[in-house]
């Protein structure tokens, strides 16, 4: 494959360095500033990048779907979400998925076990179904359950499950730590949990993660603050859906830069024109861009993630800080090797 020199631009590792280049070969780059690039042209493709921003693929930690298809089909569904990720920056992702049985978590489990090669596969996110029913938002509630021993080995066994969205208030702390101990991150939402229990949460699992805050939990009150606050306070990483619908952008400013996780919630719409999909179990209407349940409930977005940064620079009015929080953030929340600059692995930004 040719190499690709692209030059004028910024370049993002753990900050961002301007008036550089970047020469892009099969595994890895070469970097640098300046006009040295101009000894560098000979058998490259060389693109003027116009003062755009290079970075590294983008992690999604919470996605569903994309182009059509849903991490809830299988194999199929998940591959193909995959490719649709890549080929709009995201070099790591987590797939979700939705509340489901445990015979069908299972066979989900066991089908992207197929995928623990693929670089591109970080493995799956849980999100459901052990979730509170008056905070279901577009998951069945027929399938919600309170977890067991047993279902959560099972699930930790597959080997595949990395993440998990909960209510805490459904767990023992046995519970909790049986998946902490199998390698699952807990992921606090879809929750009833109060302050002083969300502030207990986080104090006993300080490497916890809030799902997508301000959504499907309790509100900031002046005299109930609710989990948003106790996770601010520990220090705990927080994901935010910046699509401007899941969140007014005066509330993404309340969350810490530092703590922040940029998500996209995707399902199967995204990248698809409006009409009707599934997200799991349940009907889906996009109008707009915009996916609701029949019942008029948020059902995941249809956003990209670099979008999701492009719109989170408008709103901090910092590029460094909007590619920390689809970068930097996510891989130290999670634990995860951010991917390197390559020909295979590049994204192209115009912050």
């Amino acid at each position: 494959m040719k190499s690709k020199l692209i030059h004028n631009i910024n370049v993002f590792e753990d900050a961002i360095t301007s008036d550089s280049w970047a020469l892009l070969k099969d595994g890895g780059a070469q970097l640098g500033r300046g006009d040295s690039w101009k000894s560098l042209v000979e058998g490259a493709e060389v693109i003027d990048g116009h003062g755009k921003t290079l970075v590294a693929g983008l992690i999604d930690t919470h996605c569903h779907g994309a182009a059509g298809f849903s991490a809830n089909d299988g194999l199929e569904g998940m591959l193909r979400t995959l490719e649709f990720n890549a080929a709009n920056g995201v070099g790591r992702s987590l797939l979700s998925l939705v509340t489901s049985t445990q015979q069908e978590l299972i066979q989900l489990c066991n089908s992207a076990r197929e995928l623990k090669d693929d670089p591109r596969f970080l493995g799956l996110h849980l999100e459901g179904p052990y979730l509170a029913h008056s905070k279901k938002g577009a998951h069945d509630e027929n399938k919600l359950t309170k977890p067991n021993e047993t279902d959560l080995g099972e699930l930790i066994a597959t080997g595949v499950v990395k993440s998990m969205t909960i209510a805490p208030e459904l767990f023992t702390e046995s519970q909790l730590e049986q998946l902490e101990n199998g390698g699952v991150r807990l992921c606090l939402g879809h929750t009833e949990i109060d302050y002083r229990g969300a502030k207990q949460f986080f104090e006993n699992h300080p490497k916890s993660v809030m799902t997508h805050a301000f959504n499907a939990m309790n509100p900031i009150q002046h005299r109930e603050p609710g989990p948003i606050p106790a996770a601010i306070e520990a220090g705990a990483f927080i994901e935010l859906i910046v699509d401007g619908v899941h969140v007014h952008e005066s509330v993404v400013k309340l969350i810490p830069a530092e703590q922040l996780i940029l998500v996209t919630d995707a399902m199967s719409a995204t990248g698809m024109p409006d009409g009707s999909y599934q997200l799991g179990s349940l009907e889906v209407e996009v109008r707009d861009s915009v996916a609701r349940t029949s019942s008029g409930n948020l059902a995941g977005s249809t956003l990209t993630l670099a979008a999701a940064v492009k719109n989170y620079t408008a709103i901090s009015g910092s590029k460094e800080l909007a590619l920390r929080a689809a970068t930097v953030n996510p891989a130290k929340a999670y634990g995860i090797e951010w991917p390197t600059l390559s020909l295979e692995n590049h994204l192209l930004l115009d912050l």
